[in-house]
């Protein structure tokens, strides 16, 4: 092992995310199923050190996030549908494009504090799109709360109505208006695999794309969470189905409550990259 290795669960956990959702690495003798709950692997406690595959639930009344029964995953290693136990573990959103909960995952209305974060953010995904949908339909990543009015606090989509136009997006919202960047590079290809990032630190924007910044603009204020419909954290649609269903492979999303720095989003992608064990048959 060459001096000073580190594997990309080590570079993540050493940078604190509030949040970190694997889809892999459930302590023994626990497993999901599709249509299930994920009791372990939701929620990285930055503060158990020494330990990456110990993580804790998010929300304090004992609630957890709910994996859509068309949701599935890697049975190469577990014989349920998703694969939590095994390296490469991932999900996978299915190519129907139908708006369903069944398609995604989802906390409803639970909306805990620790995914609340108000002066910056960093949301963080690894994501395989499979099918570009037309008529510039948004296919989320993750989004927290509902989208039917543009009243979401933060996402990650993409978009286009071709293959050749696609580009990933992140938003915020300031003081009630949502502030959205593009990357306008590279144009997303089905089939491949990218690490995306957005930033907001209270006075810009920013959106990186396999390690590389695509986009920034300047803003400014508190995120808010005041008009998010009620509605929590969901992965593959926003929480209320105002988007379409994403169809795409998802995999080590992270959420922190501070803007990650460009040097460590980079090292993060090559740290991915080149080490994580993503065995996805794309």
């Amino acid at each position: 092992m060459p001096s000073g290795w580190e594997s990309y669960a080590q570079a993540v956990a050493a940078d604190g995310p509030v949040a970190w959702y694997r889809f892999d690495e459930l302590l023994a003798g626990q497993a999901v199923t599709a249509g299930g709950q994920d009791p372990q692997n939701f929620c990285f406690d930055s503060s158990i050190a020494g330990n990456l595959n110990r993580v804790t639930p998010p929300f304090a009344n004992g609630n957890y996030l709910q994996y859509g029964s068309a949701v599935t995953g890697n049975a190469a290693n577990l014989a349920s549908p998703i694969d939590l136990n095994g390296a490469g573990g991932w999900a996978l959103f299915p190519s129907t494009g139908t708006l369903s909960t069944a398609n995604i995952i989802t906390g409803g209305t639970n909306q805990p504090a620790i995914l609340q974060p108000t002066a910056a953010i960093t949301l963080e995904a690894w994501v395989t799109p499979n099918v570009i949908s037309g008529s510039s339909q948004n296919q989320v990543i993750l989004c927290y709360g509902s989208a039917a009015a543009a009243l979401q606090a933060y996402d990650l989509l993409f978009t286009g109505t071709t293959a050749v136009n696609a580009k990933f997006y992140v938003q915020v919202n300031t003081a009630g208006t949502l502030r959205t960047l593009a990357a306008p590079l590279p144009l997303i290809v089905t089939g491949a695999l990218y690490h995306v990032v957005g930033v907001y630190s209270g006075t810009a924007l920013t959106i990186y794309v396999n390690g590389g910044l695509q986009g920034t603009a300047a803003y400014t204020g508190a995120i808010s969470y005041a008009s998010t419909g009620g509605y929590g954290l969901a992965m593959g649609n926003d929480p209320s189905l105002s988007y379409a269903n994403v169809q795409s492979y998802i995999n080590e999303v992270a959420i922190y409550n501070y803007a990650l720095s460009a040097s460590r989003i980079a090292y993060h992608y090559r740290q991915g990259s080149t080490y994580l064990p993503f065995s996805w048959n794309h």
